[in-house]
């Protein structure tokens, strides 16, 4: 694209997502996340890599129903009737209204997906007919894993999935069916980093409590380790076992 026709390319591309967004009254700036006094908030969308490969996965789509479709088109055309000429239009024209709306359907849901970061939370908004927004605190997150599949190596993207426990917003995907659930960052260049960056404020987030430590930490590998019980947590426990161990003494004397 030459520099001229630059900027009637944006004027076009916003007329359309302008008249678009207000249709499906679908809000194209990031989503607010609360914060505590001049906590800093960073907000960022999928890598550009991640529309093209939508797109592509959209034409080969496309291409495996298309393509018997376009065959179907060229045969009836072939005869020569007022019906299967008006039926093979009727299919060509179709397939055009589809790639049609297909293509701004996949562009409205790039520009309506946003990832939002704070010290102690993150929020992550998807969604074009519903929008979908999780909340996750970095407190609650049990695990974080990066998954790439090859079309995404092909794109140099990749997904960071964040697990927790019975939380996660209440728009939050179910994970394995294991009580988990998980809230995803999609189509991102730079996973590793990401998944380094939360599994650095979730450690920050269990070490800076009321003045206790919490006895679970990510561990290298993206999974929970426990950590040393200190000793006033050890005299508690045995306490508990003593207690324990009187109220079930007269029934086993029973």
């Amino acid at each position: 694209m030459n520099n001229s026709n630059e900027p009637q390319s944006i004027w076009v591309y916003e007329g359309i997502w302008g008249m678009l967004s207000s249709i499906f009254c679908v809000p194209r700036e990031a989503p607010l996340l609360p914060t505590h006094g001049t906590e800093p908030i960073s907000s960022r969308k999928p890598s550009l890599n991640y529309l093209q490969y939508l797109k592509f996965q959209f034409r080969l789509g496309m291409a495996i129903v298309a393509i018997p479709l376009v065959v179907g088109s060229i045969i009836l055309a072939t005869v020569k009737s007022g019906w299967f000429l008006v039926a093979a239009a009727a299919i060509v024209l179709g397939l055009c209204l589809i790639v049609l709306i297909g293509i701004l359907a996949i562009h409205l849901r790039y520009d309506t997906m946003w990832y939002v970061f704070s010290d102690r939370s993150m929020r992550l908004r998807r969604g074009i007919w519903v929008i979908r927004e999780s909340t996750i605190t970095f407190e609650n997150i049990q695990n974080v894993k990066v998954m790439q599949g090859p079309l995404q190596r092909w794109y140099g993207i990749a997904d960071v999935v964040v697990e927790t426990a019975g939380g996660g917003g209440s728009h939050a995907e179910q994970a394995g069916g294991l009580g988990m659930h998980s809230g995803v960052i999609e189509g991102v260049d730079d996973a590793q980093a990401i998944r380094d960056a939360i599994m650095s404020r979730v450690k920050t987030a269990n070490t800076t409590g009321l003045g206790d430590e919490s006895h679970e930490s990510l561990s290298s590998n993206g999974n929970w380790s426990t950590r040393q019980w200190s000793a006033s947590h050890i005299a508690v426990l045995r306490e508990i076992r003593d207690l324990a161990n009187q109220a079930a003494a007269p029934s086993r004397q029973a």
